[in-house]
């Protein structure tokens, strides 16, 4: 039986969508242009890479990275219109509530809480994929202080440690 079975089709489009809106609530934490912004994305393409190669077979990573993978069209991504910084977190804590519930009832212990701890790796990824702050690529900080809060808010709605 195929994983995405346990699932109806909003549940599995909410799960498929998690990691997109993460990044974005992230990236939205403390804006990055051009090219931080380009490594901020690229950092969620990796975690959906690394774990496409790592997650177990017929696990729940393994059934959502593979239709990110397989079907990565606008409906699956998240949001294409324009939104300010706050809707877009907003809209990804309350996403993250909706997985933790979803996780809850339809998954087992272990594959939520793979999901819930990959969700928060590609969080992370994205914080430390550029450096805040700083003048002309000097200082600033790996992972700023709204970009942390930001993770905070996510683990929280996920029912995650983040450790």
């Amino acid at each position: 039986m195929d994983v995405k079975e346990n699932f109806s089709q909003d549940e599995w489009k909410t799960l498929v969508k998690s990691p997109m809106m993460v990044s974005y609530a992230i990236a939205g934490a403390a804006p990055s242009g051009g090219t931080a912004y380009a490594n901020e994305m690229k950092a969620v393409a990796d975690a959906i890479v690394d774990v496409s190669e790592q997650a177990p077979a017929g696990s729940l990573l393994q059934g959502v990275v593979n239709d990110i993978i397989v079907n990565a069209t606008d409906d699956l991504r998240g949001p294409t219109e324009t939104v300010s910084v706050g809707e877009i977190k907003d809209r990804a804590i309350e996403l993250c509530r909706q997985v933790a519930s979803i996780l809850a009832s339809k998954a087992d212990a272990q594959d939520a809480d793979d999901y819930k701890r990959w969700l928060l790796t590609v969080g992370q990824r994205v914080a430390k994929a550029s450096t805040e702050g700083g003048f002309l690529g000097f200082g600033g900080a790996r992972v700023s202080d709204s970009e942390t809060a930001t993770l905070n808010e996510i683990a929280a709605a996920l029912e995650a440690d983040r450790a």
